[in-house]
């Protein structure tokens, strides 16, 4: 009597799988690297976004120290001089015609600082997918820590009706101290920094209003200097590469030094192309 042959059972080879996991985990870590890298989100400082909101404009300004974020509510009807030398236009008509004009959010930005003093330079379309995350994160997690601030209902404007017919309003006063030191970065970058302004663009009041911007970041401006000769946009040259950085960006400035030594903390150095884009 014949025996039959045993079959022996093949030994399945579970080593795909081992591969096709790390595979799917190398993607995972790949996607969340990208989707939480941020652009301008500093854990350790403060940031301040502008946004379209309706017929007027928004500044968000988060501070993940205090763990806390306060809305500032422009009516869009608030007639201001524009960044770019590009003349008088109502608030909210600046989103469209910085497309037209090809220099997207920085014209509402730079124009916000020019008029209220507020040093800005993000918008919502210049943030990152991380950003963005972590903004709702962050907005989610401190959603009982928020103020809203409504500046039509300070002094810093005045209501009035224009030749058109329409109301409005005007840039009448300074921007209450309440409000200006809430876009203080002296918890980044130090308690007592001072600055020098040298302004070469030979246009009047233009190195005042960067002053204006300077110290209400934190930043006393000690001097005011006139001189002649620099034709370039502006330059920042200071001790602390990341505030250099930020006003670099703050300014349009397309050149920075950081350098430890000399009398002042911050140095900035205002061209006569400069004129042509505050």
């Amino acid at each position: 009597m014949k025996r039959r042959a045993l079959k022996r059972k093949k030994k399945r080879n579970w080593g795909w799988l081992k591969w096709f996991g790390l595979a799917v985990l190398l993607l995972i870590t790949g996607y969340s690297v990208f989707f939480f890298q941020t652009k301008y989100w500093n854990s350790n400082g403060k940031l301040a976004v502008v946004e379209s909101y309706g017929l007027e404009v928004l500044i968000s300004l988060f501070d993940s120290k205090a763990s806390n974020y306060v809305e500032i509510i422009i009516p869009g009807n608030t007639q201001v001089l524009t960044a770019y030398g590009l003349g008088t236009w109502k608030l909210g008509s600046l989103w469209k015609l910085g497309t037209d004009e090809k220099i997207g959010g920085s014209l509402i930005t730079r124009t916000v600082a020019k008029n209220f003093g507020f040093p800005l330079f993000i918008w919502q379309d210049a943030l990152s997918i991380g950003d963005k995350l972590r903004i709702g994160i962050f907005k989610f997690t401190n959603r009982n820590n928020k103020e809203t601030i409504f500046l039509k209902e300070t002094a810093c404007l005045k209501k009035t009706v224009f030749l058109d017919g329409e109301e409005g309003y005007l840039v009448n006063n300074d921007v209450p101290e309440k409000i200006s030191s809430l876009f203080s970065d002296q918890k980044e970058f130090g308690n007592v920094l001072n600055a020098k302004i040298i302004d070469y663009s030979g246009s009047y009041n233009i190195s005042n209003s960067v002053g204006t911007i300077i110290e209400t970041m934190g930043i006393k401006v000690a001097s005011i200097s006139k001189n002649s000769g620099f034709g370039s946009d502006c330059k920042v040259l200071g001790k602390n590469r990341g505030l250099v950085k930020k006003v670099a960006l703050l300014l349009g400035c397309s050149q920075t030094e950081v350098k430890e030594s000399g009398v002042f903390d911050l140095e900035i150095s205002l061209g006569k192309k400069f004129v042509q884009q505050f």
